[in-house]
């Protein structure tokens, strides 16, 4: 530890000692002032999609029992988290695929196969996936990439390096700079807890010139209530808990950054200036909150709802209080012993059953009414998600066709993070290059040395009816209305030669079938 951070080590100790000064990400030098946003904005949506927001899901509930009232937890719908979920799952699935091809690659690509190799290693397909459906419901998310090698306990190498690709949350990242197109420098943010404190680490991804730097501050604060996301504690030496972690790295000639921030697609209409992104349910509040209200509506309706008995004043007991508290009233149905009331008016001996009809279906029906405007504030076709009263919340399993408003909605999404993706890609081989990693014997920089291409193919085949598109083609082909080369490149997948291989190869089968058919039948050839 060199001078200056010894003293400001000291500084920080007896501050942390006070508990006052404490820091917060957003009071470090060079980041944005978005602390409004993240508290206003991307702090609720990440509550609403854990499906407790104390504004909305801590009521005040008042009993004869506790006059002065206490508070309850509204029963919450989740409607949030579910659309996002069946977001991602349109938009990334397990046949997906991300790949790359070398400029003059063989059939057996090692490019590809050292790509895939790092992919799986990394649970990039279920991974993803998951950083998704956060993204979706935050408004944004983070990749990074960086090479671990294994080190023995002096911190020397072990071997070669992994890529490895890190996911993060919109509430542990904070963009510093960006241009038009893409998030350049920003900050991750990430939090353990040990020995009675909590341990923040600070990475923060800038640009000093033509350099790229990767500088890591460790600060930490006592377990003890609830402190906001974005406040950090006081300054900590960073060797005294992660030694093998480097506190400052510089990489020369840099073309792009190791990391890459994703979102949905649609203009932050809550901050212009911001890159950050918007939830897809951010103009669906006050739906959602309707939501939760009605759920809760739903199941009280069984509590408030249940048999009702009214019985004669005199067939009640009365049980001393606790504590002096006031007698309990009750009427005790078990008792089998005959008992004298002072009546002789058949009406004061009647027992009523009180018990009201249950509103099930009003509510079911307010409830799909509000899952329907939820669809069209989301970009999905009304019906997407559904109430039922048996299963519960659900979505619709009916294939999507082309025109469909959730069909654009979707490739809205592909659309901005395949450009993620392909850096993504390109971020792995310059860390592989630089690092010396190698694969089947051959280094990846001899793999690149000649160019090469990424391929990010999404998955329409959820909202695409194939078999559909497949028969319509054969109906157009049949009716001279589409050549059969058309249809095998754009609705089977050929490429343009594969498809004139197979029409050659259907040809010459033809052929040889029709010689076949005229020597049976005594034909001529």
């Amino acid at each position: 530890m060199g001078i200056r951070d010894f003293f400001r080590n000291r500084v920080n100790r007896m501050a942390e000692s006070m508990d006052v000064f404490k820091k917060d990400v957003f009071e470090l030098e060079g980041v944005p002032a978005f602390r409004e946003y993240y508290t206003l904005f991307i702090f609720v949506w990440q509550a609403i999609y854990k499906g407790f927001y104390k504004a909305w899901h801590e009521v005040p509930l008042k009993t004869i029992r506790d006059p002065k009232g206490k508070t309850r937890t509204l029963a919450t719908m989740n409607a949030g988290k579910m659309a996002c979920s069946q977001m991602a799952r349109y938009v990334w699935n397990e046949r997906c695929s991300i790949t790359a091809s070398m400029a003059s690659a063989p059939d057996d690509d090692p490019l590809d196969g050292f790509l895939q190799y790092v992919l799986k290693d990394n649970r990039f397909g279920s991974a993803f996936g998951d950083l998704l459906e956060k993204s979706f419901a935050l408004g944004g998310g983070a990749l990074k990439e960086w090479v671990e090698i294994p080190k023995d306990e002096n911190g020397n190498d072990l071997g070669e390096g992994k890529v490895r690709i890190g996911y993060t949350m919109a509430s542990q990242f904070v963009p510093t700079a960006w241009d038009n197109s893409k998030v350049t420098s920003g900050i991750f943010v990430s939090r353990e807890a040990r020995d009675g404190y909590y341990y923040t680490v600070v990475e923060w991804h800038h640009w000093d010139g033509t350099t790229y730097r990767i500088t890591n501050d460790l600060y930490r604060q006592p377990i003890k209530g609830s402190e906001p996301q974005n406040i950090l504690g006081w300054w900590y030496p960073l060797d005294k808990v992660y030694p093998l972690l480097s506190p400052d790295t510089t990489i020369e000639d840099v073309h792009q950054a190791f990391f890459q921030y994703v979102r949905p697609f649609g203009a932050n209409y809550a901050d212009d200036n911001s890159p950050l992104g918007m939830s897809i349910y951010a103009p669906a509040l006050n739906t959602l909150h309707g939501l939760d209200i009605m759920f809760d509506s739903l199941q009280r309706e069984f509590v408030l709802g249940k048999k009702r008995i009214i019985a004669p004043a005199r067939s009640m007991k009365v049980s001393a209080g606790v504590n002096g508290s006031r007698p309990d009233r009750y009427f005790d149905a078990d008792d089998e012993v005959w008992e004298a009331l002072a009546t002789d008016n058949p009406e004061d001996l009647k027992i009523y059953d009180n018990s009201v009809d249950l509103r099930v279906e009003p509510h079911i029906t307010g409830i799909n009414g509000d899952l329907s405007i939820l669809c069209a504030q989301i970009g999905f076709d009304p019906g997407t998600l559904s109430f039922d009263a048996t299963k519960g919340l659900k979505t619709a399993t009916e294939v999507i066709s082309e025109n469909s408003k959730t069909f654009g909605t979707v490739k809205a999404h592909e659309n901005l993070l395949k450009d993620a993706l392909i850096d993504m890609v390109h971020a792995i081989f310059d860390l592989a290059v630089r690092y010396g990693l190698t694969w089947e014997g051959k280094t990846i920089e001899s793999l690149i040395s000649g160019g090469y291409d990424v391929s990010v193919q999404f998955d329409d085949s959820i909202i695409e009816d194939k078999n559909a598109e497949i028969n319509r083609g054969v109906s157009l082909v049949g009716a001279g209305l589409l050549s059969k080369k058309k249809f095998m490149t754009d609705l089977l997948g050929y490429t343009p030669e594969d498809a004139d291989n197979e029409l050659k190869q259907i040809s010459n089968e033809q052929r040889t079938n029709s010689v076949i058919v005229n020597r049976l039948f005594g034909g001529m050839e």
